[in-house]
This record gives structure tokens, sequence and C-alpha cells, in this order.
């Protein structure tokens, strides 16, 4: 096969890769002796979703309106911010300091919000009628794509808009099947979570089935990248490329630089699940019921895990898995968190934290516990932020 000249140089980068047949799922799953929920938070009503790791804390984003900080050693409630927010279409959170002040700045349906780590205060809030997703901070900016067809570079310390892009301007014709207006809410734009590597900023457009890249001072749209299907995950920014996934069933590398594609891997399904990027292997969880390791450099799947079959129904994995050490950690939609060994894909251990629970928003942690928020399954079990102790 021939390389094109940044695949060769990412063949160096990366490493030679040694490629492990799927694992046998045959045997009974293990139980793990080790892993167990050390605290629970769940107070009533809420409707928790997404959650960041910092300054000690595990800060939730809660939909009935609030943000919750949390004490991530023992789950004590630390605040709960007075601001309530308006989270129910395009929405998400980061944590991060500037000139040594710690925040959490929040989008929601009406605007980008900063509350101060330590107490909640508001820092700052500064509206955006149609709503901000959740930002990415890069250069004393925070940059957000907003539903009214445009990205905003924020000032980090005053809210203030220091840039925008216009992204309706260009609209892409939507490809056969995923018509922009069945994707859209009353809005003219779904913007989707942004990520940084500290100078670019890439996000996906939902509706447009295309992925954006801007330079995070200036704002200036570095590529525009297009697929044949919906795009909701945030994307994963590495040295070389920028990995994707869509709805037209690929996960995709693109060329950090230019925005073109470099490779592909077609999968069973739909992928809207974030990626893991650890060292040579991209992690990846599809709506097919299966997390891959793919090699980072040439797109070829090392190892592959399907999840056992529920009632003869696939489960799909909509959280980003999580690589802490020898293990990738990922949660399945109907509410189990699996180890699975980073190397061949082999099931460690299982873990179902909260009986009748689905797992909402992706896996986060601390690097000695794995935070999981669930929610209500028609009707059973219940919205809470679980710690789990791990090895």
């Amino acid at each position: 096969m021939r390389c094109a000249p940044r695949l060769l140089l990412a063949l160096a980068t990366f490493g030679c890769i040694d490629f492990a047949l799927a694992q046998d799922t045959s045997t009974p799953p293990p139980k793990s002796p080790i892993a167990e929920v050390v605290w629970r938070y769940a107070p009533p009503p809420s409707y928790f979703d997404r959650a960041v790791v910092g300054d000690g804390a595990l800060f939730v984003l809660d939909r009935k309106g609030p943000v919750h900080a949390i004490d991530k050693a023992n789950g004590k409630l630390r605040w709960v911010s007075t601001q309530q927010l308006v989270c129910d279409r395009v929405f998400g959170l980061t944590f991060t300091t500037h000139e040594q002040v710690a925040m959490v700045v929040v989008g929601s349906d009406k605007g980008m919000c900063a509350f101060r780590a330590s107490d909640g205060e508001r820092l700052w809030y500064t509206e955006v009628a149609a709503g901000i997703a959740a930002p990415a901070v890069a250069k004393g900016l925070v940059v957000a794509g907003g539903a009214d067809g445009r990205v905003y570079g924020f000032d980090l310390k005053t809210g203030e808009i220091r840039w925008q892009s216009d992204y309706l301007e260009d609209r892409p014709d939507d490809p056969p099947g995923f018509r922009g207006a069945d994707a859209r809410f009353d809005e003219p734009a779904r913007p989707g979570a942004a990520a940084t590597d500290g100078e670019m900023v890439a996000l996906s457009i939902f509706d447009q089935c295309r992925t954006l890249a801007f330079d995070a001072a200036s704002g200036k749209r570095l590529w525009d990248f297009r697929t044949q299907g919906w795009m909701y995950g945030q994307p994963t920014i590495g040295p070389l490329f920028v990995y994707v996934g869509s709805q037209d069933d690929c996960v995709y590398a693109i060329d950090k630089q230019i925005g073109k594609q470099q490779w592909k891997v077609e999968t069973k399904a739909r992928n809207e699940a974030m990626a893991a990027l650890q060292d040579r292997f991209v992690y990846c969880g599809c709506c097919d019921g299966t997390v891959r390791a793919i090699d980072a450099a040439a797109g070829r799947v090392a190892w592959s895990f399907p999840i056992d079959r529920i009632e003869g129904h696939t489960t799909a994995i909509y959280a980003r898995p999580v690589v802490l050490g020898d293990l990738v950690y990922f949660g399945a939609m109907e509410g189990t968190v699996y180890a699975l060994d980073r190397a061949s894909g082999t099931l460690r251990w299982q873990l179902r934290p909260s009986a009748d629970s689905e797992i909402a928003g992706d896996l986060t942690t601390d690097g000695e516990r794995l935070f999981v928020v669930t929610q209500q399954n028609n009707g059973k079990g219940e919205s809470s932020v679980l710690a789990i102790r791990l090895p």
C-alpha cells in the first residue's frame, strides 16, 4: 500500500504496531474484586449530563438548571450555582484556570457563563440567544459553536466576544438520507462540542455533516471536512491528525494541517462517541456495541470488543473511553462499565454501578477514580453521579 508523506511521518511518530485478533467472548465475564463504587451523589430532582474534573472537584451540569461542585474524593457537595441555566438543546462545560483563578465555563441554550471553581460565584455571562455548545479554551479565549450559525471566541476573563465566524453562509448540501432540517431544533444550526490543542479549535456541526477547524486566537477558518452523515461527537485532536466519527458508519482521521482525509474505518453502525487517543492507538466506541482499537497512523483495526447483545438487541456506546495504564474503560448506554486489556482488548472486568440506570455523558477520571453519570431508563434507575475506585 502506498503511503502519503504525512502518513509515513505518522508511522514514524507512532511506531510499529503488532495487531491482535478479536478476543473470545464466550467465557463468563469476570467480576472485579478491586473496582467498586465508593460514593454516590443523587439529590432529587436532578438530570445530570456532563462532568469535568478540576481543582479537587467534579463539576457536573444539571439540566434542571444549576452546576454542582462535588468533592472528588468523598462525593460531598461543595456548592450549587445560584445561576439557573437552560440546557435543553445545546450545552456543555469545561474547566480551566486564568491568572491563577480556577473556573468552570458552561455553554447553555441562552449563552455562555463562567463560574469561579472555588465557590460557584458567577464571574461573567454573555448572552447568545440561540444557545452555545460545549466550549474549548485556548489563547485566553473560550471558543464554542453557537446554534445561530456562528462560532464565537469569548475573552476568558470578561466574556466579551473577541471574534465570530459564520458557518451558515457556506452550509453544504445535505448528503442522501441526512436532511439537515431533520437534525436541527428550531435554531439555524446544531453545533457540537469544541476541542483544542492549544492553537487550533475543531468542532463538528451535527446537521451539516462536517467538522470545522479554526485558529483559536484569530477565528480564521483553517479547513472544512465533510462526511456523508450527521456528526455528533467532539473531535479528538492528536499530534498529526484529528479523529472524528460520523453517522455514515465511518471513523475518520483528518490531516490536522490541511483538513484532508488520511484514512477511514468502516463500522457497522453510526459513530457518536468521542474517541480516546493514547500513544499509538485511537479507541472508539460505536453504536454497533463494539469498541475498536485503531492504529492512529494507518487506520488498521488492532482489536475489537463486542458487547453481549441484550434481549437480542445491540447495546449502543455513546460515552468516550478512558485510558489509564494498561486498561481501557468504557461505558455502554445500558449501564455497564467495562475494563479491557489495552494490548489485546480482552475483558478484565465489568461492573454495573447503578441498577436499572443508563450511562449518560462521557466517563471521566482523576487517575484514581472513574466518574460515571447515570440517568433514568423508562422511569427506572436514577440520575446520579458515581465514583468507582480503580486499581
